[in-house]
């Protein structure tokens, strides 16, 4: 066994928690959908048809919660089940916000922008699979706030897939109306953001790209500011 083989076995035997990119793109992306959903629960009128299926989806993304926090102290090499788990319970969400999104319980944007960090999470999850059975394919599929499904696509086995968070809205990434719809839903759920608040929520756009896109907003009429330089807080107009 060479230093390469030594040192990735003494890899494999982290805990999950240690390792950044899981902590940082995973664990703390769900923990902030599940604090969204909590924030817009709180907005919608309540009735006997929406009162039910929005406790469905709060009991949903508490499971999913619960099940991204187990898994932090697991050790790498012996955390697939847990990940499996916590991949299955975060596509069932993603399935309750859409029965409730065709209620009307939640609107089209916050179901938009939830799937869309659903799928991120799913996405960063899969590449820490041990690539040998149907998850293997796995490509969950979201086009803008329309419904949609899991679709399989083949890819070589020999080739890992890796995960990179975009950085900014550049081609391929979310228009400029994708990303203002995304930072108005924000805002609705929390009444007044930062742009650290904003951030932590849509963390596939760089924070001076959300910068841009708040002055460009506020000139728009779109939303409103409080307050000066880092202390600036945005609200809906």
């Amino acid at each position: 066994m060479d230093t390469r083989d030594i040192l990735k076995a003494t890899d494999s035997t982290r805990r999950l928690v240690q390792d950044d990119s899981y902590y940082k793109y995973i664990f703390k992306k769900t923990e902030k959908v599940v604090s969204v959903i909590f924030y817009v629960s709180n907005s919608v009128e309540k009735g006997s048809q929406t009162e039910r299926v929005i406790e469905d989806v709060l009991d949903t993304a508490r499971v999913a919660h619960n099940q991204i926090l187990k898994t932090l102290e697991i050790r790498s090499h012996l955390a697939e089940e847990a990940l499996r788990d916590a991949a299955h319970s975060l596509i069932a969400l993603d399935s309750k916000l859409r029965i409730a999104s065709s209620i009307g319980a939640i609107s089209a944007e916050v179901l938009h922008v939830l799937v869309v960090e659903i799928d991120g999470i799913l996405r960063g999850i899969n590449k820490y699979l041990v690539r040998t059975s149907a998850f293997d394919d796995l490509d969950y599929k979201v086009s803008g706030s329309q419904e949609s499904t899991p679709v399989h696509t083949p890819r070589p086995s020999a080739q890992p897939k890796t995960s990179t968070p975009q950085s900014s809205g550049t081609s391929g990434g979310a228009t400029d109306s994708d990303r203002r719809e995304r930072i108005k839903v924000v805002l609705s759920a929390k009444g007044e953001a930062t742009i650290k608040d904003i951030t932590d929520i849509i963390t596939d756009v760089s924070s001076k790209t959300i910068q841009r896109e708040l002055n460009a907003m506020i000139e728009d009429n779109l939303i409103k500011r409080h307050g000066e330089r880092r202390w600036s807080k945005y609200s809906i107009a």
